[in-house]
């Protein structure tokens, strides 16, 4: 028993954690003055300053920078409604073929028409 006293002490004693007066490693002091502060300033500061650009450029009538790439990526207007035509007109071609095809005899599957060739219908 005297032996479990001894172990528990020893173990309440010499703690594997980092208390408040053990403490040998120094750490930085937290202020406004580290990188991750100064970049994020700068962030809003560009922001501000790009809006203020933006707005006066706006108000001037020329267009913005970034609309002026975008508009010089996208496809034209008229390029993207002769496509939206051509497909129009495709997909009303092929609606004609298919109703066409489903009207032909020959093109019935197994089991979706009956045979009547041979029915006779008795009078009462």
């Amino acid at each position: 028993m005297n032996r479990f006293a001894s172990q528990a002490r020893r173990l309440t004693t010499s703690r594997g954690y980092a208390t408040a007066t053990k403490s040998t490693e120094d750490f930085p002091a937290e202020t406004f003055a580290t990188s991750a502060w100064k970049k994020a300033a700068a962030v809003v500061a560009l922001g501000a300053v790009w809006y203020n650009v933006d707005q006066s450029m706006t108000a001037s009538g020329t267009k913005n920078v970034v609309t002026k790439w975008v508009e010089s990526v996208m496809t034209p207007s008229e390029e993207n409604n002769a496509v939206n035509e051509a497909f129009y007109t495709n997909s009303q071609n092929m609606a004609d073929y298919r109703s066409f095809e489903r009207a032909s005899p020959r093109a019935l599957t197994a089991g979706t028409q009956m045979d009547l060739s041979d029915v006779k219908v008795r009078s009462a």
